[in-house]
């Protein structure tokens, strides 16, 4: 163990310890150079001298920081201090996936395919890099704070071009979500990490894994002799085509499963779609596995191959004949003392007996179930284990009526009489789920913003003239009405009417001069005078920070009013250091749509960007537009480039690298 306040390599504080593993621990610590947290894996002091171990430990290294993708984990730094080798990672503030399906299941559908998106998004990756991560599993994948997925733990990853991919003395990984190849100690391959991201899937769906057992060949058996079990048996309202790309990633025989995770990905991204309703149930090709030796702890090696029905028997075997001197000196023994054992027998019936009497009465009285509803998690467990009842699973649900945390209701039902020490499902709100935006156009301003933060969505007013709609009324909305989205994460801009745009009663502006000046008098001028300001904040050499380097039109000009006015605004001189990339660019009006209704309210414009605070599985901003519009997007570019992506009425117009 490292202690709290250590300075690792010179750079980075030991704060905590976030882990312990067989290999390593793992501590978050802070980057005093950087001045930011950073998760740090150690290899354990009592194994540096191995060098299997050592040897494991370089692999991952090596093998994630080869992986740039913002769905794995980043490698930031590798070194050794006193000898010890040491991984700086980035640092993922948020549960591993295990324990976010714990928390939250069962997902909304919709919610699982966005997650398993980018997990298959970063395998994709990975195997183009013929890197096979061999431990799938949800423990070793992490959720940030705002939902992004990171693959970690690439120990025991392999490398296609290695020498060999075959184990041959033990089994790795977590026996829950390992292919049936690997269990028997055969060929590793890229349909060895699709059957774990099956079984991934089949999880998120069905809250648990699909097969259990006492030990881990119990386990291993069943994903080599059993089906499946029935997702749609567990719940009817899931899709066939969704519950058949689970069944095709964990087909036995590699040959009929997914030749690639970006196959896997496209089949998944299209299983909800309404043409795919009536999928029949997929059905395998081929039979099982063709390797048969099983090598996994506990299970002896063979000349001849084996069955494992056949290794299992001769275990027990095995067994039999060690324990038969022992059952002879039994049977002496018992020949000897006889009576002894029959008064033993009498005596352990009797206790039974008593104990089933009183076990049988205890149960006999009925209880009523107590009303927990609009009570906390916490304080409904209370009430009902006050009554001699026990609380079972808990549920979460959506709700419009019950507040976030709070218990919808029970499972048997509020006032229905069980016996004493039954269990009770209790049912959680998460809170409203997807609702309909309404339809505020033409409402008096105050009006619609008090429905639409009722419905708990952010507002943004912007002012426009209108030759159509009376003054302080709404002329449009950023999101259609009757589109589903989550108000908490949702903000609606609201357009609206500032009254017809009369040039006779407002006459002329003309422009100053703006340049070298802070950009706060433009913002002023711009204000009293009704004018639109524009602002990209550019690098200059020569003008110093917050002033404005350049304007257009040029000053003296004489402008109507609600007329655009583009500033330069400089951001100083940019250094090596500097993280920060400024992209600016135009997205264009395009007023050829026939769909009047549309062009009611402009081009649905949807920005996607990467960097190291974004993902392109996030929208950035969700508008429409009315006129050619200009952006100043700035790009946090630490680490790598990043990417733009504009969608202008469902069709990409822009699609491009940003570079430092």
């Amino acid at each position: 163990m490292i202690n709290k306040g250590y300075l690792l390599g010179d750079r980075y504080k030991i704060i905590d310890t976030l882990g312990e593993g067989g290999m390593a621990n793992v501590y978050l610590a802070e980057d005093i150079i950087l001045q930011r947290k950073v998760a740090v894996k150690i290899l354990r002091l009592d194994l540096q001298k191995e060098p299997q171990t050592v040897a494991r430990f370089q692999r991952e290294a090596l093998a994630t920081s080869e992986l740039s993708h913002p769905n794995i984990v980043m490698v930031l730094d590798v070194g050794t201090d006193q000898g010890l080798p040491y991984m700086v990672m980035e640092y993922v503030d948020g549960p591993d996936l295990k324990d976010y399906i714990l928390e939250n299941s069962p997902l909304d559908l919709h919610d699982i395919i966005h997650i398993m998106d980018q997990i298959l998004s970063a395998m994709i990756l990975a195997h183009k890099h013929n890197v096979i991560h061999r431990d799938l599993k949800p423990q070793n994948i992490l959720m940030d704070k705002r939902g992004n997925i990171k693959i970690a733990d690439f120990g025991i990853a392999v490398a296609l071009n290695h020498n060999s991919i075959t184990q041959t003395n033990s089994a790795l990984g977590s026996v829950h979500y390992m292919s049936p190849e690997q269990t028997r100690g055969g060929l590793v391959t890229k349909q060895s990490d699709i059957y774990s991201l099956g079984i991934i899937l089949y999880e998120l769906i069905t809250g648990s894994v699909p097969f259990n057992g006492d030990s881990a060949v119990a386990v291993a058996l069943k994903h080599a002799q059993e089906a499946i079990p029935s997702i749609k048996e567990k719940d009817p309202q899931v899709p066939q085509a969704l519950e058949n790309v689970v069944l095709k990633a964990t087909a036995k025989d590699p040959r009929d499963r997914y030749n690639s995770a970006r196959e896997m990905q496209a089949d998944l991204e299209t299983s909800l779609d309404p043409a795919r309703v009536n999928e029949p149930v997929f059905v395998a090709k081929h039979g099982g596995s063709d390797d048969e030796t099983i090598i996994l702890p506990n299970f002896k090696a063979t000349r001849k191959a084996k069955t494992p029905e056949q290794k299992v028997e001769e275990q027990i075997q095995e067994k039999e004949e060690q324990d038969q001197p022992r059952k002879r000196n039994f049977l002496q023994a018992l020949t000897m003392h006889k009576w002894w054992w029959l008064f033993i027998g009498l005596a352990a019936v009797l206790v039974v007996f008593l104990l089933f009497f009183v076990v049988t009465n205890n149960g006999r009285g009925e209880i009523g179930i107590p009303d927990v509803t609009n009570l906390s998690e916490e304080r409904a467990r209370q009430k009902i284990e006050n009554v001699g009842l026990r609380v079972g699973q808990i549920k979460h649900r959506n709700s419009t009526s019950i507040a976030r945390g709070k218990v919808i209701r029970t499972s048997p039902p509020a006032g229905q009489r069980i016996k004493k020490g039954r269990y009770i499902d209790v049912y959680v709100s998460d809170g409203m789920g997807l609702v309909r935006v309404p339809d505020v156009t033409g409402d008096p301003y105050e009006q619609a913003v008090r429905r639409l933060e009722r419905m708990g969505f952010d507002v943004i007013r912007e002012n426009e003239f209108s030759d159509s709609v009376l003054a302080n009324h709404v002329v449009s909305q950023s999101i259609a009405a009757d589109v589903e989205v989550k108000p908490s994460k949702t903000t609606i801009t609201l357009s609206v009417s500032k009254g017809k745009d009369d040039y006779d009663r407002h006459p002329n502006v003309k422009l100053p001069n703006f340049k070298n000046r802070p950009l706060k008098e433009a913002q002023t001028f711009a204000h009293k005078h009704g004018l639109i300001l524009e602002v990209n904040p550019t690098y200059s050499k020569n003008v110093k920070k917050g002033l404005i380097i350049s304007m257009s039109p040029a000053s003296g000009t004489e402008i109507l009013q609600n007329s655009t006015v583009v500033v330069s605004v400089s951001e100083g001189q940019r250094s090596e250091r500097d993280s920060t990339v400024i992209k600016t660019f135009t997205i264009t009006y395009d007023d050829d749509d026939d769909d009047d209704s549309a062009n009611k309210r402009g081009n649905h414009v949807q920005i996607y960007i990467s960097d190291d605070d974004h993902s392109l599985n996030n929208i950035y901003r969700d508008l429409y537009i009315k006129r050619d519009v200009n952006f100043s997007i700035p790009f946090t570019l630490k680490n790598g480039a990043g990417e733009l992506r504009v969608v202008r009425d469902g069709q990409t117009i822009l699609n491009e690298k940003v570079n430092k």
